[in-house]
């Protein structure tokens, strides 16, 4: 049981962590990164990491895809929105944990590359979007995850001292980055972090 005790807040990633969205990205995405060709994990990485508006500029300009980084935007839209909003469901123990962090009338943000449109579609489904102060997405900070003002941006909504802080992702490379920005890491999934706090498979391990 994870002790909730002296926590500040917590920041959690949405897909992968909160909601089961990867399938959709990679469906949606499948057709576009084949159009780009072979990509390494450092240039996905850096992809998703973007804000979206942003990774479809990269996508377009860079790789080749697409007519316009428009359309681009267009094609993730046409089969991300109706996804999230009719279909999506949580990962594990997500929505158990969240709820559970709110009654110990700890704050919460969602901290996600996704944009706005698509984290309160699924969330609001999932049941639990009511439970975070702030909805912190990429293109509205114009900040990508593996820069250190999107959580500056997340603990300013937390109002509390980043030692504090708990973060919740599924991405090794968000984690580093949370870890070297102060915030104490939950690295939750299939693929473990070498400098998170804990390593769980999911928020089963947690409850």
């Amino acid at each position: 049981m994870f002790n909730l005790s002296d926590i500040g807040g917590f920041v959690f990633d949405c897909d992968g962590t909160l909601l089961d969205t990867l399938a959709a990205w990679e469906e949606a995405e499948r057709e576009l990164f084949a159009q780009a060709g072979p990509l390494t994990q450092e240039q996905e990485d850096e992809i998703h990491a973007a804000p979206i508006e942003q990774a479809c500029e990269l996508l377009h300009e860079r790789y080749g895809v697409g007519e316009s980084a428009e359309g681009v935007l267009a094609h993730l839209d046409g089969h991300l929105i109706p996804y999230y909003g009719e279909v999506s469901s949580s990962m594990p123990g997500a929505v158990e944990f969240v709820r559970k962090v709110r009654e110990a009338g700890i704050p919460c943000v969602v901290l996600s590359s996704s944009p706005r449109r698509y984290l309160a579609a699924g969330l609001q489904r999932a049941g639990i979007l009511d439970c975070f102060d702030e909805l912190v997405s990429t293109d509205e900070t114009g900040f990508s995850k593996q820069e250190f003002g999107i959580y500056e941006a997340a603990l300013k909504v937390l109002g509390c001292e980043r030692e504090r802080v708990w973060a919740v992702d599924d991405a090794p490379y968000a984690i580093a980055v949370m870890h070297d920005f102060g915030f104490k890491t939950i690295c939750v999934g299939s693929r473990d972090s070498a400098v998170a706090d804990m390593n769980p498979k999911s928020f089963l391990e947690l409850l």
